[in-house]
């Protein structure tokens, strides 16, 4: 037998392999349960990320592993969460440092154990910088796409291979933002990142999807956030929420809750054939059209 007969072989072995995880996977189930499954959460110790942790803990989760800088903040979240049925931990890690972050799922594993698989993943951390394209430095540029975009990509690259080594099908889902159809120009980079992130999503989706691992994105709008409370509260006062909402049609601007249980949907089998999917969640506009006031409307 040739060594072109023998490529073909294996090459025909790995197709048949991954058409059995591809055209086989169990028909969408209505419901948000996601008992026994172990989850990933960047940013998981404050704001949505927490938000996310607590909603997964309360559909059936049996661990959480938070990222983030903070020790403090991870311990805190620890205990907020740990429970009898839901292990937590909590890996410190700079994700806008390459090697950190690529080491984050070598500790959680170390944390959690290895006989166990982390089937979910939600790339929640960013960070956000004001400037525009007069004011931004490169400095400034390069860490919004270290943050928001390198760090999904090592993250994700190290998803998969712990999926696969665990022969385990999976749900990554990135937070990303209105602002990457293009955003004020006061976070130029911030949009440039997250528009980015979003081509990320679907490339990776397309290349995951034969190993059974779906990734998708929430393309969230405004948000009432601890962090942008305490921003809009420094520059104008603690009642900007009330005008913040009563400038939206729908009634207000998203909560946290909002946002985490579209991105429960994503983790949950209720979306199991979903990937590569860029999920809008903006009710201050409907994108690439404007809402009507009540006056104008023809629905009374």
């Amino acid at each position: 037998m040739s060594q072109d007969d023998d490529s073909k072989i294996a090459a025909a072995a790995t197709a048949s392999s991954s058409a059995t995880l591809r055209l086989n996977p169990p028909l969408s189930s209505p419901t948000l349960d996601v008992t026994g499954r172990y989850f990933l959460i960047t940013g998981g110790t404050q704001g949505l990320g927490l938000s996310i942790a607590h909603l997964l803990k309360n559909s059936g989760a049996s661990g959480l592993v938070l990222v983030s800088r903070s020790s403090d903040k991870g311990a805190a979240a620890v205990t907020e969460l740990q429970t009898e049925t839901c292990l937590v931990v909590h890996v410190e890690a700079d994700l806008g440092q390459a090697d950190q972050a690529q080491a984050v799922f070598s500790k959680a594993q170390a944390l959690i154990g290895q006989e166990k698989s982390i089937s979910g993943v939600v790339n929640a951390a960013a960070t956000t910088s004001r400037g525009n394209l007069s004011t931004t430095t490169a400095d400034a540029f390069d860490e919004q796409m270290a943050v928001n975009v390198r760090a999904p990509f090592l993250i994700t690259q190290s998803a998969a291979e712990h999926l696969v080594r665990h022969n385990s099908t999976g749900s990554i889902v990135n937070i990303s933002s209105v602002a990457a159809y293009g955003g004020a120009p006061f976070i130029m980079s911030y949009s440039v990142a997250k528009a980015a992130l979003e081509a990320l999503t679907k490339n990776n989706a397309a290349e995951l999807a034969p190993k059974g691992i779906r990734v998708n994105a929430v393309n969230m709008g405004w948000c009432y956030t601890d962090n942008e409370n305490a921003l809009q509260t420094r520059q104008s006062d603690a009642a900007w929420i009330d005008r913040a909402d009563e400038g939206v049609p729908l009634g207000r601007i998203l909560r946290p809750t909002d946002v985490a249980t579209t991105v429960l949907f994503l983790l949950s089998s209720a979306s199991a054939m979903m990937t590569g999917s860029i999920t809008d969640l903006h009710p201050e506009f409907a994108h690439g059209m404007l809402s009507l006031s009540l006056q104008d409307s023809d629905v009374r």
